[in-house]
């Protein structure tokens, strides 16, 4: 039976609460978003055929500033995800203390399975859809799963032109050329890493010594395998979706990129054992990485 992320959500805040007493009515306002949206989103195809998607977008809270968080393409992709994500999001932002509530938003499109002009149409077209649930001031996207800098700057060109004014602050994660920032392709591995090296020097960890295993090789999956081996971490282990590797020595981040890169895949990389990726969730090692799809760690494979 497939997890409810929502649910899975709940129930953490639930926990949370009890531990620290919240008061009842605080609760009962954080198990509900404040605002989502159902779209529908048509999309003309290349063939000339007109292909109606689903999309979503859900402003969990924004009681310290606008909502903010990415936006994904992906066809497992539903309302439920999206308002965990949401919720996720909401504390994420509170956790750092910077003046932002919780948002994200999704279609569910493969988007592996469109030409670039069909996922700039649909990428319009949810803009259009959304209308004046975003903006600066009231709901800021970014990048997330499959969805890229070129995607954010569609989003930026389709709300600025329903405005009428140049908008670059409607979305983050741009390319640099339209007022992008240079950190933000790698700030989410970079997170990851500032929390591991608190815990390597809490525990004395020298970093050729500790094996990392990573779930996922998209943004933050293949970042934060290029910033762990700057740093002298041995990677043993990666995956995407269709498969992952092994190797106890070690893995050449670069190697392994360029790979990816030419065949669509880490599998089958040169001198590395091919593993599924539930192989990869319970490797031996010191540090696990999960970069791909919330839900992946479950009571069983802990």
């Amino acid at each position: 039976m497939a997890i409810n992320p929502f649910e899975s959500a709940l129930q953490q805040l639930a926990r949370a609460a009890k531990v620290m007493k919240l008061d009842a009515g605080v609760l009962a306002r954080l198990q509900h978003p404040k605002r989502e949206l159902h779209v529908a989103v048509p999309v003309r195809m290349d063939d000339g055929s007109l292909k109606v998607f689903e999309g979503y977008r859900v402003q969990y809270d924004d009681t310290r500033g606008p909502a903010k968080g990415g936006i994904r393409f992906h066809p497992q992709t539903d309302i439920n995800e999206v308002k965990a994500l949401a919720f996720w999001m909401t504390f994420k932002c509170a956790t750092v203390g910077i003046p932002y509530g919780g948002a994200k938003g999704g279609i569910m499109v493969d988007p592996k399975g469109l030409s670039v002009g069909e996922l700039e149409r649909l990428t319009r077209a949810y803009v259009d859809a959304l209308g004046d649930f975003i903006g600066p001031d009231r709901d800021i996207p970014a990048p997330d799963v499959y969805t890229t800098p070129q995607i954010m700057a569609w989003i930026m060109d389709e709300f600025s032109k329903l405005r009428g004014v140049n908008t670059p602050g409607v979305v983050t994660g741009k390319p640099l050329s339209v007022g992008g920032s240079e950190g933000r392709g790698f700030s989410t591995a970079q997170g990851g890493i500032y929390v591991l090296q608190a815990l390597a020097e809490k525990r004395s960890w020298k970093p050729a010594d500790v094996r990392v295993a990573i779930q996922g090789f998209g943004n933050a999956g293949s970042y934060m395998m290029k910033l762990l081996q700057q740093l002298g971490y041995k990677v043993i282990a990666v995956s995407d979706s269709a498969g992952g590797i092994v190797h106890a020595a070690g893995l050449d981040g670069e190697a392994v990129a360029a790979h990816k890169k030419s065949t669509g895949k880490v599998a089958d990389f040169p001198g590395a054992e091919n593993i599924t990726n539930a192989q990869l969730l319970e490797l031996e090692c010191e540090v696990l990485v999960p970069a791909a799809l919330e839900n992946q760690i479950t009571a069983e494979n802990a």
